[in-house]
Order: structure tokens, then C-alpha cells, then sequence
């Protein structure tokens, strides 16, 4: 059995696309689940969602929108000093990017500036913002940020600098007092689309400034949108649409050079935003100065932008390698508080890089399921700073609120969270966060969920289906990848690939379906030939020298079969951690008991485990037969380890038993080491059998062995050979051998569910 990480929680439509609308509209079956498991079963919405119908709003809907355009083309008008105040991340350039290069265009006198995360800290700085104000800056315009600041604004509008606030972030109790605010949540005005992204108001702007926006805006809202992780439904799919259409056709010298470093030359997708440009220029805020990325993607010539796109690669490879250095520290501690019942990880070193621990935090999520905090603890600040990750059933916001009295600073929604606090009270706040999640434990389940929209058959996944299920793109928050269940489908072949043997790669199915799990490595060594399992995935196209392929990408695995895994001619059962609470072992010499997990056969078993390790093997039927009846395994590794064989020697004949009786009578005594071959070679068997022979007539007391001289015991009581307990031993050893080792193993597999049915 392989439990699986996830519940899946798989939805039931509410509501059926009739036959009629099916049929009118030509969608395949598969479509049609998908579109009903997405709650799309209106013809029009269909209709629109397959053609890509345009879905825009008018600019002249956002709040303030007049306002801030009338301040602004009165500072061009008077050739006033703009500053444009970006942010760090992918979100952060492209919306600097697109209203700095739509002020240029006009003529206006502007500047940009982002922050550093390090230093400044996300939003509007209280010392940028007065160094702003003594360049002669007399209009200061945020873009993705500025909502919740409400300090430094009011400061610097009372030098006489005036603020435009455009930002899509959650509005607090109060806003700030900015010239103007230019967010499509303003709660005194009626935009139809609340979820825009930093680059989508910056482009929003845009298109009331100009006549015709250029075009490659549209690209860059479409990183912006895809990387910021904001609704992809409404306004947000058209943007993105339209932007894909654009990297596509005429994309961006800028972005040309970031995906020549990547080495991608696909078809840019959604998926190449979220996986190749929007990480790289988000790894150069997370560890330097993100001005580099925005230089880049105001860049138009290509000699420059090859140039400043290997600098970015530079800064992702090198995010990578910290990412990676950290997740594998992160990950041992973790896994040792889990061991220690923790339910949230809260995991402090010194000299982990800040700008990286919420990727490190939502590897460790995903590990282990379990709301995650990760500090760097910085001596010379004498602070510690970093960041929060959740789970669904628990809110970051809310718990961390619960212990601010421990905390200086936190900032963040539902998901996640930034946290700054005094290194004294880390341990405290360990306590006071699993205290939490120990009585929320109590009234609300935490295990984690996977939504599936589909449950197919194997015939349902062909490339036509791929295709048909692709028309549905782009995927993303609020419209993701269906994800799809398949029941029962057999594993074919199971191996560890990648140069660390971390990811699985199986072949499924009567159609040799190949289907890969990333991280599961691991998982080869658990699964057996000819076992069915359960899988939930994605599905896409394996294109490999012209030829395409159906691939299911496995995001879970379950198997409700029990299973039995042959080791016997393996050894890499050490790979097992053999002090594993929900491993057993079964020995043969209980001088080797190396701790409560191992058991000698014949013992019965009170505890439950779920994995059960044969190793070695039994010395009788009997005695493996009393420990299954005592055992509700979910996985059994059969290794049996054993020095030698005897089943093909067998069991010598009656016969020789008597002639060697009579030939050690015939002597006073027979000296074993002078002539022990050549008796041997008068029966015409193996010393090794002879010697077994010898046991036998010890044990029934024929004869007697002083120091290697046999003489024959002059008072004797007649016994039968089968009598000897050397002889039903060996009796024993050969059927566990004829069962145990040489038996066709499916029939071995057989043999131990009917002993574990039967008990």
C-alpha cells in the first residue's frame, strides 16, 4: 500500500453542459468535464473562454483615474520632475518598465528608483522619499506598491511632493493621503475587475496616457499577471492572451536574451513565464539590486540586452545554488521537529540569505505539509527576519497576529507573510505557534488537499485530447491545469532517473503510458511490476526527435493494494532508515535484535507498521506462518538473506545414510580430517553433506565426536533418522527455500496474501 500525500478531494459538477450546447459547440468529452468541473456550462461563457473572446475594461473606471492623468501631463506641460517608485520583484520592473517608457514617450523629465529589499524594505521609503524630494522631484508615482504607505507619503506630500498611488495590493481600514490612488479595489468606485496586477494598472494608466499603447506592454503585463500569481479569469485572461500573442510573434528584444540565456526556444506559454523569465527577474531583487532587471527590460537593443540578460542568469543560477544550500539545511531541521511532533516548523539559522527564504518556505510547505516560518537570525541587526508560508486551513495572518507580542513587524495575507522579530523570542513563539496549531488540530481536520476536476480512463489520453484539453489555456490562479484522476492503471516498469535518482519515471497502462514524478525518486523501489495504483496529474505532450508522445505529469500516487517487493537478489534495502518507527525487521538470530523495530520469526508482532522487511530468512514455514498472522502490513520487501542454499542438494537418501553408518562401524574410529574426503568420496556426496550426515548421528546419539575422531557409541538406543531434529531442519530449510526463494514470485505473492487473508 502507498498512502498518498494528499486527500483528493474530487469535485462533482453542479451543474451539466446540456447535449445540446455539447454538440452545437463540438467539445470532445474531455473538455466537457473539464468545463463543467470549472463551473463554465453557459453556452456564451463556453463560446467566449474557446475563441477567446476580449474581455477589457475602461480605463476611465479606475479611481482617480482623471486626476492623476491631469497631474501628470501638467508636470510634462511644465517639465516638472517625475520619479516613478517601483518594486523588486517581476511585477515590480515590467510596471516600472511600462510607465516609465510611456512617460519617456510623451516627453515628460523622469526618473525610476527601486528599492532595495534589503536595505529599504518593501513600499515607499521614508529616506528615498526625501532624497526624491531634494533632487527637485516634484510628482512621485508608485507602481505595485504605495497602499499601505501611509507615513511616508503624508511626509513627503507635506515637502510639497506629490504622490499618484497606483497598486492592486489589499486596502487596509484607512488609505493613505495621496495626491491620487489608482487601484482597482478602491471601495468608492465600481471597476469590474478587482485583480489586476502591478503591470496591469501600470498598463491601465497607460492607456489612457497614450492614444495606442505599444505593444510589447501587453507582453509585459503578461509576465506581470503570470508571475505575481493574481486571477487569470476576466480581464487578467485577456492581458495575458494578448501578451502571449506578442512573445510570440514580436517578442521583446529583452526577453529574447532572457530565454537564449535559459536556452528555451519553445513557444512561450504561460507556463514559460511562471518557470523561465518571471524566476530570473525576480532572483536579481532577491539578491542585489533589482535595477539590473528593470535596465534589461527597458533595454531596445540587442547587443545590450544579451549583455545585461547574462548578468540576470548570472543572479539566477546563483539563487539557485542558495535556494538549494538552505533547503537541504531548512529540510534537516524540519524533519527532525516533525520527528518531535511539530505541527508548525518555525526554522532559524544564522547567514541564510533573506532574499530566498520564501522559496525555501514553500519547498519545505510542500515537503511536509505544515505552515512553515524560516528566519535568518542576524546578530549585528540583533534581529531576526524572514518569511511564512501556509497551508489552506491555517492563516498566516492570523496565527502570527495571535503572537505579535512576539513579533516587531509582519506584513501579509491568508498564504503567506514577511516577519521581523527579536532573536530572544524565537523559542517562544516555536512554542506559542504549535500550541495554536495543536488546538486547531483539535476542531479542524489538517490534511493536506489536492482538487481534482476529472477522473478519466486510459483510452482518454491520447494526443487529440491533449490537444483539445490545450485550447483551454492559458492556466493559472483561478483557472488552473485540469487536474485529472486515474484509477487502477498498472505499473509496467518503475525507475529513479536525474543525475541524484530523485525523480520517478514510470511506464503505465496497456498503452506503456509514460507518466514522471518529480521529487519521488525514491518511490521506484516501492513500487512492484504488475501493481496497480491510483495517480492525479496533468497531462501534456512529450516531444522527443519530431515524434509526440502522451505524458502524464503525477502529482500524487496511492495504491490500496498491499505490497510485496522482491529484494531477493538486491541489496539495496539499506536504503530503508532502519530506525524508521513504521519499519519492522524480521531476523534470524536474535543476537542481531538491533533494536524494538526488529523481531525474530515466530514472535508476534503487538505494535502495527506499515512497511515490514523480510531480511532474512526463516527457519521454518511454521515459524513465518505465526508472524504474518500477527502482522497488517501495508508493504512487505522480501530480501531473505541467507549464506547458502540447500534446496538443489537436497536431502541425502536413506540409502547413504546406512552405508555411511555401516562404514564408520567397520572402525574403531574415524579420524574426520585424515579421512573425512575420502569417505566422502566412498558415498559419492559433497564433505557438506557428509558433515550433515554426522550431525544427524550425533543428535540421535550413534556416535560420538572427540575432537574431530568419530567412534561409534558403544550403547545406543535404535532410532528413526527422521527422528533427528538436524533432519526435520533441514526438511524445514528446503520447503522455505522451494517457497521462499524459488518459487515463481507472483505465485510467492499469492501464497502471502491467502496466509494474510486466512489469519
Amino acid at each position: 500500500m502507498i498512502k498518498s500525500k494528499y486527500t483528493w478531494d474530487v469535485k462533482t459538477p453542479e451543474k451539466e453542459i446540456t447535449e445540446a450546447v455539447s454538440s452545437d459547440l463540438k467539445l470532445t468529452p474531455i473538455v466537457k468535464k473539464i468545463l463543467e468541473s470549472k463551473g463554465i456550462t453557459d453556452k456564451e461563457d463556453i463560446n467566449d473562454l474557446l475563441k477567446g473572446a476580449q474581455v477589457t475594461h475602461d480605463p476611465n473606471l479606475m479611481s482617480d483615474m482623471d486626476k492623476a492623468i491631469e497631474r501628470i501631463n501638467l508636470a510634462i506641460d511644465q517639465n516638472q520632475k517625475i520619479l516613478v517608485y517601483g518594486d523588486y520583484d517581476a511585477d515590480g520592473v515590467t510596471s516600472t518598465t511600462i510607465l516609465v517608457e510611456t512617460l519617456k514617450s510623451l516627453g515628460a523629465h523622469v526618473g525610476w528608483y527601486i528599492p532595495n529589499r534589503f536595505s529599504e524594505g518593501y513600499g515607499p521609503n521614508e529616506m528615498a522619499f526625501k532624497n526624491a524630494h531634494e533632487e527637485g522631484i516634484s510628482l512621485i508615482i508608485t507602481v505595485d506598491n504605495g497602499i499601505q504607505g501611509h507615513e511616508e507619503i503624508q511626509m513627503v506630500q507635506d515637502l510639497g511632493v506629490d504622490v499618484i498611488v497606483t497598486d492592486h495590493h489589499e486596502i487596509g481600514r484607512t488609505m493613505p493621503n495621496a495626491f491620487a490612488i489608482v487601484h482597482p479595489m478602491h471601495p468608492e468606485y465600481d471597476y469590474p475587475f478587482k485583480y489586476l496586477c502591478g503591470a496591469g494598472v501600470a498598463y491601465k494608466l497607460a492607456q489612457k496616457l497614450l492614444d495606442e499603447p505599444p505593444a510589447h506592454f501587453l507582453a509585459l503585463v503578461a509576465i506581470g499577471t503570470v508571475a505575481d500569481l493574481v486571477s487569470l479569469t476576466d480581464e487578467n485572461r485577456t492581458l495575458v492572451k494578448q501578451g502571449l500573442d506578442v512573445l510570440n510573434q514580436h517578442c521583446p528584444a529583452s526577453i529574447k536574451a532572457i530565454l537564449k540565456q535559459a536556452g528555451n526556444n519553445d513557444v512561450i506559454t504561460e507556463e514559460t513565464i511562471g518557470f523561465i523569465i518571471g524566476p530570473r527577474l525576480n532572483a536579481v531583487g532577491r539578491l542585489e539590486d533589482a535595477a539590473l532587471a528593470a535596465e534589461l527590460l527597458m533595454t531596445d537593443t540587442g547587443e545590450e540586452a544579451e549583455f545585461l540578460a547574462e548578468q540576470v542568469e548570472f543572479f539566477n543560477q546563483e539563487r539557485k545554488d542558495i535556494v538549494a544550500q538552505i533547503t537541504e539545511e531548512a529540510l534537516a531541521m524540519a524533519d527532525s521537529q516533525v520527528k518531535k511532533g511539530a505541527q508548525f516548523l518555525l526554522l532559524a539559522q544564522p547567514e541564510w540569505h533573506e532574499g530566498v527564504l520564501g522559496i525555501v518556505a514553500s519547498k519545505i510547505v510542500e515537503t511536509y505539509s505544515l505552515p512553515t516560518l524560516i528566519l535568518n537570525i542576524d546578530e549585528g541587526q540583533d534581529h531576526a527576519k524572514g518569511s511564512a508560508r501556509s497551508i489552506e486551513q491555517v492563516s498566516m495572518f492570523e496565527i502570527l497576529n495571535a503572537h505579535s507580542d512576539l513579533i516587531s513587524k509582519f506584513g501579509g495575507h491568508h498564504m503567506a507573510a514577511g516577519v521581523t522579530m527579536p532573536i530572544e523570542n524565537i523559542e517562544q513563539l516555536r512554542q506559542g505557534l504549535n500550541d495554536w496549531m495543536t488546538q486547531l488540530a483539535s476542531t479542524t481536520s489538517l490534511e493536506p488537499v489536492k482538487k481534482v476536476d476529472v477522473t478519466i480512463a486510459e483510452s482518454d489520453i491520447t494526443i487529440k485530447n491533449i490537444q483539445d484539453v490545450q485550447r483551454l489555456r492559458p492556466f493559472g490562479t483561478d483557472f488552473s491545469s485540469p487536474c485529472f484522476k486515474l484509477e487502477d492503471v498498472v505499473v509496467n516498469q518503475a525507475k529513479a532517473i536525474g543525475q541524484d535518482k530523485n525523480h520517478l519515471k514510470l511506464v503505465m497502462g496497456e498503452q506503456q503510458l509514460q507518466a514522471l514524478f518529480w521529487q519521488n525518486g525514491h518511490l521506484a523501489n516501492e513500487l512492484g511490476a504488475q501493481q496497480p495504483i491510483n495517480v492525479i496529474g496533468t497531462l501534456q505532450i512529450n516531444e522527443w526527435n519530431g515524434f509526440q508522445s502522451p505524458q502524464f505529469m503525477i502529482q500524487d500516487i496511492a495504491s490500496n493494494s498491499l505490497q510485496i517487493l522482491d529484494y531477493r537478489s538486491k541489496r539495496k534495502i539499506n536504503e530503508l532508515d532502519q530506525d524508521a518507527s513504521q519499519v519492522a525487521y524480521l531476523i534470524h538470530d536474535r543476537s542481531e535484535k538491533l533494536g524494538d523495530n526488529y523481531f525474530y520469526y515466530g514472535d508476534t508482532i503487538e505494535q502495527s507498521y506499515d512497511k515490514y522487511v523480510f531480511r532474512d530468512l526463516p527457519p521454518s514455514m511454521d515459524a513465518i506462518k505465526t508472524t504474518l498472522s500477527t502482522m497488517k502490513p501495508s508493504q512487505i520487501y522480501l530480501v531473505l538473506n541467507h549464506e547458502h542454499s540447500i534446496y538443489f542438494e537436497g536431502m541425502p537418501k536413506m540409502d547413504t545414510f546406512k552405508q555411511c553408518f555401516k562404514a564408520l562401524a567397520n572402525k574403531k574410529e574415524t579420524n574426520l580430517a585424515k579421512e573425512g574426503m575420502q569417505l566422502s568420496q566412498f558415498l559419492n556426496i559433497q564433505p557438506s553433506m557428509l558433515k550433515f550426515i554426522l550431525k544427524v548421528f550425533l543428535d540421535l546419539e550413534f556416535i560420538k565426536d572427540e575432537n574431530g575422531i568419530i567412534k561409534m557409541n558403544s550403547v545406543s538406543t535404535k532410532r528413526e533418522i527422521e527422528s533427528s531434529k538436524y533432519y526435520q531442519g533441514r526438511l524445514d530449510r528446503i520447503e522455505v527455500e522451494k517457497v521462499l526463494l524459488y518459487d515463481d514470485f507472483n505465485h510467492l505473492k499469492q501464497w502471502f496474501k491467502t496466509e494474510l487473508v486466512d489469519k
